[in-house]
């Protein structure tokens, strides 16, 4: 079933193209990978879905509903938790996501505290950047959403923090649900990711799943993307 339709959506920012005519669709049980250059567009696309930027052009549903207060119910977008006040604890943000998300689930964010090995008492500037990734990540997952939107969850952090965060995905992933996340740590991902969508000129250079493109360029994902993105 498709969970994420998008057709001929275009998008410009203070007279600046960022999107120009793009179309996808994605199904449900997937995850994948939104590869392009900085400023290619990406976060565009996660805010666009996440129904947070104004201004484009095009048709998009989220499981057959445009996009709306309705389909903000059933999507979880990674927020970084820098947003917060540096004094709350994480067990106070974790009330926050309580009482604004219907779909929180509370034995679920514990599970995931205890994997990521956080303490609910620590305040937010007491925490490291991988500890507040982590934490920010493990609110997101905690919903029962339909959708995740996760932009850049392994930037700038350590090694450790990143295979955690990598091993959360993989362990508490909801397999009806789609999650759609950009990176630049391709060799990372690779191995979890379903599909790959690189975007390049402002348009999908290429969207396929993982092993097709693999076995088509006989190649590995950070080398697929070079070609592609150099070739654009």
């Amino acid at each position: 079933m498709t969970m994420i339709d998008v057709k001929d959506v275009s998008y410009k920012k203070r007279g600046k193209t960022i999107l120009d005519n793009i179309s996808f669709q994605l199904t449900g049980g997937k995850i994948v990978a939104l590869l392009g250059e900085n400023g290619a567009g990406k976060t565009s696309i996660l805010r666009i879905l996440a129904g947070l930027a104004r201004g484009w052009k095009g048709h998009i549903t989220i499981d057959d509903q445009a996009i709306g207060a309705k389909t903000k119910e059933n999507v979880a977008l990674l927020i970084s938790l820098q947003d917060f006040p540096r004094e709350m604890t994480i067990r106070q943000v974790m009330t926050f996501y309580q009482r604004f998300y219907a779909d929180f689930d509370s034995k679920k964010v514990q599970e995931l505290m205890a994997f990521m090995e956080l303490d609910s008492t620590s305040k937010l500037k007491t925490l490291s950047r991988g500890q507040m990734e982590k934490a920010a990540l493990a609110m997101t997952l905690a919903r029962n959403a339909k959708v995740f939107l996760l932009d850049e969850p392994l930037s700038g952090i350590d090694l450790l923090s990143r295979e955690k965060i990598i091993q959360s995905l993989l362990r508490w992933f909801n397999e009806e649900a789609i999650l759609l996340m950009t990176t630049h740590q391709m060799n990372e991902i690779e191995n979890i990711v379903d599909e790959v969508i690189i975007i390049a000129d402002h348009k999908i250079a290429i969207h396929s799943g993982i092993e097709e493109l693999r076995e088509s360029q006989q190649l590995g994902l950070e080398g697929i993307y070079r070609e592609i993105v150099t070739k654009g």
